[in-house]
């Protein structure tokens, strides 16, 4: 399993929160100087260029090479077939955590996101109609065509995780290929063609990128560059609130004993861990890749390092965590492990807070409220 880039700060447990978020909130200690306007539209060259776009063409190859793998499996189904589907699964899943923060344009339309990643599913609705298609044998669910049809919660990642790695998935490598490879297969492709629909969604003269790089008073969305930087800003924020209160604090709970990590997505195929350290690559791309980083007015400057910190310090709990060689299941209700995962949404708060204050204060930016902020 591929482990995360980011630069990790090993430190104790027991080291203080109270470090972290000074580390993350600090102030500069002179009054700052009138500062020059920045120049956002580099910056937005170099987000959509060097970040978004590649972030996406690796999803659409991830896409197609799952999506060939699990056809070699209904083809030829055995264990070898069945392996090799299931690695194919966790570098989509990694391709797609890498591309989850951007929730906007393109992946917006046509309930694009929702199709790819149903998710959070706290009622189940989703899992019993993918059960229920199982049950069936709907053959309307066997063809890309009609499942994108169907509701979102069949024909994405989630469903394709219960396909592959629920507990009667192993009937994938028996012969002849059932109803259950045939439906792997139909969701495969329909993922691959919503990935391909995101990315070509970005691309050309009339792609979201191109929408983004034209911002200005009669553009009718961007009216600067910086809006359109400040929509990146705000990706990252919301992925981190995503991180910490939906994917951490919501699952685990308070306690052991309170945890439902069953909540938490691809936990059937392994990939939690991995999934939430490609989700902090993610954000840290922004400012690296991105230049966001570079951006800042020098009395500024610390904040990329406090970011890159926070977001390396959590990133090696989950690190640490997935080398335990422990299931998911296993690790949010060992008291250990839980107290390190709790420990975890410290940090992620820190960036978090970075982020949504401290980088739009400098750059001169406001961040607006987005769907996980509230009333």
């Amino acid at each position: 399993m591929p482990r995360s880039r980011l630069r990790t700060v090993h430190c104790t447990l027991s080291a203080l929160p109270a470090l972290l978020l000074a580390t993350a909130l600090a102030a500069p200690a002179a009054a700052q100087e009138q500062r020059q306007p920045v120049a956002f539209k580099p910056i937005l060259e170099r987000i959509v260029a060097d970040v978004v776009e590649p972030s996406y063409d690796r999803l659409v190859e991830a896409a197609e090479a799952e999506r060939d793998a699990v056809a070699a499996l209904c083809e030829a189904p055995g264990d070898d077939a069945l392996a090799a589907a299931r690695d194919g699964f966790a570098d989509l899943v990694l391709a797609f955590s890498a591309v989850e923060p951007y929730r906007f344009g393109p992946a917006r339309e046509d309930n694009r996101f929702e199709k790819l990643f149903f998710w959070p599913d706290r009622r189940g609705i989703g899992l019993r109609q993918v059960q229920g298609l199982l049950a069936e044998e709907d053959p309307s669910a066997t063809a890309v065509d009609t499942l994108r049809d169907k509701s979102v919660a069949v024909q994405g990642l989630l469903a394709l995780d219960y396909v592959l790695s629920d507990d009667d998935a192993d009937v994938l490598a028996e012969t002849p290929a059932g109803y259950r490879c045939a439906y792997a297969e139909a969701i495969a492709g329909a993922i691959l063609t919503t990935a391909t629909e995101i990315r070509d969604g970005w691309i050309g003269p009339d792609g979201y990128g191109a929408l983004m790089m034209a911002a200005g008073p009669d553009n009718p969305v961007f009216r600067s560059h910086g809006e359109a930087v400040q929509e990146f800003l705000e990706a990252g924020r919301e992925q981190l609130q995503v991180v910490g209160a939906m994917k951490i604090a919501a699952i685990i709970g308070e306690t052991p004993k309170k945890a439902r990590p069953k909540l938490a997505p691809f936990w059937r195929s392994g990939l939690v861990l991995a999934s939430l350290q490609a989700n902090l690559e993610a954000v840290e791309a922004l400012q690296e890749g991105g230049g966001i980083a570079e951006a800042l007015p020098e009395d500024e400057a610390f904040n990329a390092d406090s970011l890159s910190f926070q977001l390396g310090e959590a990133a090696g709990v989950f690190a640490a965590l997935e080398a335990d060689g422990r299931d998911w299941i296993e690790l949010a209700k060992d008291p250990g492990a839980h107290d390190r995962l709790s420990y975890s949404a410290i940090p992620v708060a820190g960036a978090l807070t970075i982020l949504a204050d401290r980088y739009p204060a400098a750059l001169g930016l406001t961040l607006g409220f987005n769907s996980l902020d509230g009333d």
